[in-house]
């Protein structure tokens, strides 16, 4: 009794497993052929310095910096689009991580260096203030901010563009 008990026991086990294993088999054989991966299972973004100065990748060339933050900015406008306000602090600090280390590799004639490091230093000063307004949840800062970041953003590519020539 005590052994068929158990065998209908071990039955069910394997019965419960095989149907959780299948689900994520075919929840797997989905991401595969959509290549749709739900935002919960994406991987980890990199998380911006808190201190500011560049924890990226710096092996890519400025035109590759620029990429990856005009990436982040269509991400901020996309989150306030959809109200993710909480987002839009964390992808204003991984653009400013890279416009410093943009900068830092960046030719820019000694001159202009002073201008240049200004401007830098108002795109800490607005990634900082986006951040405290996606905690605090306030859209109108944050799309009063994100005019000014937008606008630094430019001034600095456009700083950099010209001393490429």
């Amino acid at each position: 009794m005590i052994a068929r008990r158990f065998l209908v026991l071990a039955a069910l086990m394997t019965l419960v497993a095989a149907s959780g294993c299948s689900g994520k088999r075919e929840h797997a054989e989905e991401v595969r052929r959509t290549g749709d991966v739900p935002r919960s299972q994406q991987p980890a973004r990199p998380e911006p310095s808190p201190t500011g100065t560049a924890v990226v990748d710096s092996a890519g060339s400025v035109d590759e910096l620029f990429s990856r933050i005009h990436t982040h900015e269509a991400e901020i406008s996309q989150a306030i689009t959809a109200g993710r306000l909480d987002e839009v602090g964390r992808e204003a600090l991984l653009i400013r991580d890279l416009t410093v280390t943009a900068t830092g590799l960046a030719n820019v004639p000694v001159d202009q260096r002073s201008s240049l490091e200004q401007h830098v230093l108002t795109v800490k000063r607005v990634a900082a203030d986006l951040s405290a307004a996606g905690k605090a949840g306030d859209l109108i800062e944050i799309k009063a901010r994100n005019a000014e970041f937008q606008k630094e953003l430019g001034i600095i590519e456009r700083m950099i563009g010209q001393a490429r020539g």
